[in-house]
């Protein structure tokens, strides 16, 4: 039967970056430490993220416009290009903080501390599915960010006041696109659009 979409019925999947290949000390995002992203990879804690979002949105999409002039009688608008708003999502955090540890290895595979560097893009972005569920708590409809990474994390405060209060890391992810899991199928990735452009100019000699 057809009923209603509740806002409180959802799930979230986060996928994490393949990090760094961890060769040398010194190289752009190896202060990401690969060891501690293959634990969180392989570990619970991903897991343990998705389960404890207290909130997140699925994104908007926006038509970039400009007013074509060109004819004659009254302009109308016409698309240039498409944009994505950033997407803000709260985790409730444990004891141990260990929902903003996940999220400051995944931001430290961007870059060096010590010497800031900037590693690779492809190093550094991972995904996140986002799936409206009815009351059956089957998947009705899904959203997924490509090419996704944490761009901020936000203060935590303190303050014995909130003695009741349960604290939330908040987290913004930068993405190139988001698509209809359902109905847009994926786009070849990087190194399979790279190495199908290297085959194809092998092919002409």
């Amino acid at each position: 039967t057809d009923g209603y979409s509740w806002p409180n019925r959802f799930e979230v999947i986060i996928t994490l970056p393949a990090g760094v290949s961890g060769a040398s000390s010194q190289g752009a995002g190896d202060s990401a430490l690969a060891s501690n992203i293959a634990a969180l990879r392989s570990g619970e804690t991903a897991r343990r993220i998705s389960f404890r979002c207290d909130s997140i949105s699925i994104p908007g999409r926006n038509l970039r416009t400009q007013m074509n002039s060109n004819i004659y009688g009254p302009p109308h608008e016409i698309v240039q290009g498409i944009t994505f708003a950033p997407v803000q999502a709260t985790f409730y955090c444990g004891s141990d903080l260990a929902e903003r540890y996940f999220f400051e290895e995944w931001q430290k595979t961007t870059f060096n501390t010590d010497t800031y560097d900037i590693n690779y893009y492809k190093e550094y972005i991972g995904s996140v599915e986002i799936y409206q569920l009815n009351e059956q708590d089957e998947r009705t409809y899904g959203c997924k960010l490509e090419e996704c990474f944490p761009i901020t994390i936000g203060g935590m405060p303190y303050s014995h006041a909130s003695s009741n209060a349960i604290h939330k890391v908040s987290v913004e992810f930068a993405y190139r696109y988001w698509r209809n899991i359902a109905t847009e199928p994926q786009k070849a990735s990087l190194d399979s659009t790279l190495q199908d452009i290297l085959r194809n100019s092998c092919l002409l000699y």
